[in-house]
Order: structure tokens, then sequence, then C-alpha cells
């Protein structure tokens, strides 16, 4: 989705972004008064909530608070009841799928203060939703070669990812199709059945209900190509916890596929084009992403405990470009910040490496836009290692303290400066995914050429729009072949192993 579709509507639309959507406050941050929550944890049927600190209370008892993700405390139930002490511990009831469900809730301390409640911790949400998974089926980790499957009828009946080796396919699935997803099943099945992991890309487009579509988003609505999920309000809310468990438990493999791994939006600090909310500051929209993310987050684990959930980023790392995008690393280290306050979690990151320019034709190119740089204005797969090295510091490891891994889930080159550049980058690329242990997977885009594309100058397919194969499809296919890599070397001028950076 790089290649920017519809960006004819970008001047159009770029007059709405002058009226912020300013009539919605941010979420008012939530007071911290002596008290700290440690953790939040489903333990058999209960969730537990372990407190320390003291704080005055008018009745000598703390209040454990239950709030939704848009609400701040004291709103919310009062949902347990403590005595005072430097340490006091809660167990509520779990209740999953009743209407007294705890599985979505984020928990506060709040103590009686002048005849009302009044926090005095930290917030915070359940850490290990998994716990409570009806499923968790064995994943489908058979390779990280992958692609984006042209799913016409006419060419995904010659089955050209399988003859390609190809072990991860792509499959978008905005929610206004939660409610017809047999094309989807069929797919599912069929790649599965091929021995292909499935990752799902979850949007909101311009088709969707109105629950699901952030307020934020509204004031721009039909003049984007995705919008922000409404985390925002009670209707909102409702819809997502719905269809992050329903989605996950229909592909668990019980029937219709399995996914694996969930991708919540798409190139989502560039929220202009991608995810388009337009709150006013870059604080508040990394508020709203967070809040919508935890909740597909948990409603997927607690219902798939093997699935894995990513965000999405585009390949701008350290460089935010004009007022429509927030840098890759920005958003990362925000995100990362929102959640580890709130409950560090395993969440991943999807990127799209795409050369720099995006019609660049060799993908091991670097220079001053292309770096090994935490500075760096771009990640490309040339210099990959900048995001998994990022991802290796401590501030960011997951609650194991294992580093997050990356899948490359979009990323193409085009035929248009020669077939032969185009395969070697297909190879090159192939080679950067192997030897880099935190890289989960390597999606190109895509199968076949698509009019569209081309009418934009990128001739991304492996095959012509006539069906017939160029050279990348052959080359991809015999990535590993130290004959096809000695080619693809010859073809780049440059023996391609020796540019590699293993991590």
């Amino acid at each position: 989705m790089k290649l920017l579709n519809r960006i004819a509507s970008i001047t159009l639309a770029f007059a709405l972004v002058i009226s912020a959507f300013a009539v919605l406050p941010a979420l008012k941050a939530e007071a911290k008064g002596g008290v700290a929550i440690g953790g939040v944890l489903i333990q058999g049927g209960d969730v537990v909530v372990a407190a320390s600190g003291t704080a005055a209370s008018d009745d000598g008892m703390y209040h454990l608070v239950a709030s939704d993700v848009n609400q701040a405390a004291p709103a919310g139930t009062d949902v347990a009841q403590a005595a005072i002490s430097a340490s006091a511990t809660f167990s509520v009831p779990l209740a999953k799928d009743t209407a007294n469900s705890m599985l979505f809730k984020k928990f506060t301390v709040c103590v009686m203060s002048g005849g009302a409640l009044s926090p005095v911790s930290n917030s915070m949400y359940i850490t290990n939703p998994e716990a409570c998974a009806s499923y968790a089926p064995g994943r489908m980790d058979f390779g990280k070669k992958g692609i984006l499957p042209d799913l016409l009828q006419s060419v995904a009946s010659k089955n050209q990812p399988a003859d390609m080796g190809v072990k991860q396919v792509n499959l978008n699935i905005p929610l206004s199709k939660i409610n017809s997803l047999a094309g989807y099943d069929f797919s599912v099945r069929k790649y599965n059945s091929q021995g292909m992991q499935v990752n799902v890309i979850i949007l909101v487009d311009n088709n969707t209900p109105g629950q699901y579509i952030n307020p934020y988003s509204m004031d721009g609505f039909g003049a984007h190509n995705h919008y922000g999920l409404n985390a925002n309000t009670a209707d909102g809310v409702a819809a997502l916890q719905s269809a992050a468990s329903f989605l996950a438990k229909h592909y668990s493999g019980i029937g219709y596929g399995q996914v694996d791994n969930f991708i919540i939006g798409n190139e989502v600090n560039a929220w202009w084009l991608w995810n388009y909310m337009n709150c006013g500051s870059n604080d508040v929209f990394m508020q709203e992403y967070a809040k919508a993310f935890r909740i597909m987050y948990t409603g997927i684990k607690s219902e798939n405990a093997t699935a894995n959930v990513y965000t999405c980023i585009d390949h701008q790392w350290s460089r935010a470009e004009a007022s429509y995008y927030i840098s890759g690393k920005e958003f990362l280290t925000k995100l990362n910040s929102i959640i580890k306050s709130e409950g560090n979690v395993d969440w991943r990151v999807a990127v799209h490496p795409y050369n720099a320019p995006l019609y660049a034709p060799n993908a091991w190119e670097t220079g001053k836009n292309v770096s090994h740089s935490q500075a760096t204005p771009y990640v490309t797969m040339a210099n990959i290692d900048v995001l998994t090295d990022f991802l290796c510091s401590a501030d960011m490891l997951s609650p194991t303290g294992a580093a997050r891994t990356v899948k490359c889930s979009e990323v193409g080159y085009s035929s248009a400066n020669g077939e032969a550049l185009q395969a070697a980058s297909l190879v090159y690329a192939y080679l950067v995914a192997e030897n880099n242990r935190l890289i989960d997977g390597l999606v190109i885009s895509r199968e076949s050429d698509d009019a569209f594309d081309i009418s934009q100058g990128m001739h991304s397919g492996l095959c012509n729009l006539d069906g017939s194969h160029k050279m990348g499809y052959d080359f991809y296919k015999n990535a590993a072949s130290p004959d096809i890599i000695a080619q693809a070397s010859a073809a780049a001028g440059v023996d391609l192993t020796s540019l590699l950076t293993p991590r």
C-alpha cells in the first residue's frame, strides 16, 4: 500500500488538516497518589491485581475500579475492595463472554475522599490475555519467504506462490467485510493446505460501518485510504472488542482456516493517508491508536493464544514527512511508552522497508538517506538492522526480555528499470531476511503487476499483466541457490553476500 493509490487525493484533502478535530478532548491523564499497581494477571477464572504503597482513605479501604479503555478512573465500576495496607491484592471474577467481563478493563486503585472516589494509582490492563484463550494452534512458522498473492481466480488457480516455495501470504480484511468472510475463508484454508502461514491486516476502509470509525477520522472520511479504529466511544469499544475476539476465534483453525499473525492497521505512522485521524497532536493520535491496539491485542490473544499481533510502520525512520507523518522511530517509541505504562505485552512490528526513493531500482544501495545509523531518514532492506537493533535496546524489550520480532510485511521492487535489477533486489532482500534472526517474514508485493500501480510507475509484480513470468519470478523462487545468488550479484555489479549485515 506504499504505492499511495489515490495519491491525487492528497492535494484535495490537505486543506482539511487546517480544521484539527478539537471538539474531542484528549483522555485526561490518570492521577497517581502513592499506590502502584505492579501486575494484573488472569489466574484461573479470576483477575488478580497486585498493588503496593499507601494512601489515606476516608473509609479505610482501597477500591479497585474497572474502566473501559476510553474512560479514566474514577469513571467505571467499583469491583473490589481491600483494607489499606502497604500491599494489597484484589481478586475479581474474569467472567469472560458475559456482561460483567473484566477481560478488556483497565484497573485503578481509588480511595474515598470527600464522599467520592479518587484515583491514587497508575492504571493497568491484563497482561496475559492468552491465559483464557480457547485455542492454541501450532503455529505455521515454516519459513520467511512470503508474497502478496493475486486473488483473481484465473491467477490464483495457478498456485504460483506454492510453486515459488512461499511460506507466508498476506490478506487484507477491512472491517467492512467482517460479516462476509466466505471468500477469505476459502483463501485461508487454501493457503494453509499448501503449507503457508497467513497474515491478516485489519483495516478501516471507506465502506466500514460507523461504529468502527474513530470520531477523529470523520472530518476527512471519504478522502483518505484508511482510517483509525474507534476506541474513543462506548459503541466503538464494544464493536472492536467483538470484532477482535470474533476474527481470532474464527481463524483459529477450527474450520475456517488458521491465521497466525494479525497486523493492526497499515503504515499507521503515515496517518494522513493510511490511518487518518485528525487529532491535532501526535500525542493524542498515539493515545487513540494505543487504545485500539490494546483492545485488538487482548481480543485476539484471549481467543488464540499462539497468534502474534503487530503494529505497522512505513519506511520513514527518523524523518517525519511534512505534517502528516510520524517518523517510525517516534511512533514505536511512543507506542512502547504507552503500552509499558499500562501493562507491557508481546506486541511486534510490521514494517514496509521499500527503497528510498520508492522507485529506486537497487535494494542494496545505501547513502545519506539510507545508512546504518539510528539517525537514518529511511529504513530499507539495506539497513533493516537499524530497526532490529533499535528493538534490542533495553527499553524496547518484550515482557520476557526478548527483542520483538519484525515482519517485513510489504516490500517490492519495480521492473521499470529492467527485470535484472528487480530480480537481483528480490534475491538481496531474501538474503537479508534470512540473515537476521529478528525478521520473521518477508512478504513481497506482489505476485502480479497491478494496472493502477503501473499507472503510478511501479511494476512490482513478479508476473506481467498477461501472466508471463518476469526474471524475478524464478530468482525469488530459487533465491537460496548459489547459482541464482551469483547471477543476482552479477546483475548488481557487486557480491550481494558481502553487503549483508547479519543479526
